[in-house]
C-alpha cells in the first residue's frame, strides 16, 4: 500500500520540484545549454551506473557458476529497439523540454505554458483507448475533467497580457512531444533494461541538444553556487529520480492513471514558489489545488479497480 501510494507521491514532488530548480538555473544559464549539460551528465551518471550493474551481474555468475561461461555475454538488443527508445528520449527530453523552455524565452506566460502541458493526460488517455485498449470508465473522465479545471483554476489567474502566437505554437508542440513520448514508452518501454533504456534516451537527448543548441542560442553558462544546486538536484532528484518513477509508472499503471498524476504538477509547483520565492497563492489557488487532488484519486482509484 505505501509502495502504490508513496510512489506517486514521491514522483509529484520531484517533478514539481524542476520547474523551481529550473527558475534558478536559467538565471544562470541560457536555456538550451542548461539542458545540454545537464543531459551530458545524465547520460555519463546512467552509462556508469549500467557499467557497474553488468559487472556485478558478471561476477555474481562467475560465483554461482564458476565453470558455466555461456551466459557471461549476456543479450544484446537489436537496432529497432535501440532506436525506438532513441526516439522516447529524444521526444521526451528534447523536443517536449525543449519546446517549453524555448516557449518561455520567446514570451510565453510560464502559467499558460504549463496549463497547455498539463491537457496531456486527456490526449494520452484518449490516445491509449485506440493503442493499448485501455477501457476508461465514465467516473475516470469525469476525474480528469475535474483535475484540469482544478489546474486551470490554479493558473489562470496569473496569466494576463499579449501572447505570441509563435510561442503559443511552440508550446502546443510540446504538448504533442510529451503526448506522443509517453506513449512510445509505454509500447516501448517494457523491451529494453530500464538502466539501458534511461542511459540510451539521455544520450540521445545530449546529442539533440549538442546540435541544436548551436543554431538557436549562444552558449553562456555561470557556473556559481546557486546554479551549480539548481543544476545538481535537477540531474540527481528529477532525471534520475523523478523520470526512472515515472518509468515504473508507466509500467505498472494505466497510462491514465500515471498521466493524471500530471495534473498535481502544476498546483504543487505554485505552493514551491509560493514557499520558496513568495509568489501569491490564493484561495481561488488552494480550491484548484483540491480539485486536481479529487481528479487524480479518482483517476487513480478506479483504475486499480479495473485491474484487480
Amino acid at each position: 500500500m505505501i509502495y502504490r501510494v508513496g510512489l506517486p507521491l514521491v514522483f509529484v514532488f520531484l517533478w514539481s520540484s524542476a520547474f523551481v530548480t529550473g527558475k534558478v538555473a536559467v538565471i544562470y544559464a541560457t536555456p538550451f545549454a542548461l539542458l545540454f549539460v545537464r543531459f551530458v551528465i545524465v547520460a555519463a551518471l546512467f552509462g556508469a551506473m549500467m557499467v557497474l550493474a553488468a559487472l556485478w551481474a558478471k561476477r555474481s555468475l562467475q560465483a554461482s557458476s564458476p565453470n558455466d561461461t555461456s551466459a557471461l555475454g549476456g543479450t544484446r538488443d537489436s537496432w529497432p529497439i535501440i532506436g525506438a527508445s532513441a526516439l522516447v528520449g529524444v521526444t521526451l527530453h528534447g523536443f517536449y523540454l525543449g519546446s517549453v523552455f524555448l516557449a518561455l524565452s520567446m514570451g510565453v506566460p510560464a502559467g499558460l505554458a504549463a496549463l497547455i502541458v498539463s491537457m496531456q493526460p486527456l490526449f494520452t488517455s484518449f490516445l491509449a483507448i485506440f493503442l493499448f485498449g485501455e477501457a476508461m470508465r465514465r467516473i475516470q473522465w469525469a476525474g480528469l475533467v475535474i483535475g484540469l479545471a482544478g489546474v486551470a483554476l490554479v493558473l489562470v489567474p496569473s496569466i494576463n497580457g499579449a501572447v505570441p502566437l509563435a510561442g503559443l505554437g511552440v508550446t502546443l508542440f510540446g504538448l504533442l512531444a510529451v503526448t506522443s513520448g509517453m506513449l512510445m514508452q509505454k509500447k516501448f518501454g517494457n523491451n529494453i533494461g530500464l538502466m539501458k533504456g534511461n542511459f540510451i534516451q539521455a544520450a540521445a537527448a545530449a546529442c539533440f541538444y549538442a546540435a541544436i543548441t548551436p543554431l538557436l542560442e549562444t552558449l553562456q553558462i555561470d557556473p556559481q553556487l546557486p546554479f551549480i544546486l539548481a543544476m545538481s538536484w535537477q540531474i540527481l532528484a528529477v532525471s534520475l529520480g523523478a523520470y526512472m518513477i515515472l518509468i515504473i509508472l508507466i509500467k505498472r499503471d494505466s497510462m491514465a492513471a500515471t498521466s493524471s498524476l500530471l495534473f498535481l504538477v502544476p498546483p504543487t509547483t505554485a505552493i514551491m514558489a509560493w514557499l520558496g520565492f513568495d509568489e501569491p497563492l490564493t484561495i481561488i489557488g488552494i480550491a484548484g489545488f483540491a480539485l486536481a487532488s479529487t481528479g487524480v484519486y479518482l483517476v487513480n482509484r478506479y483504475a486499480a479497480a479495473a485491474k484487480s
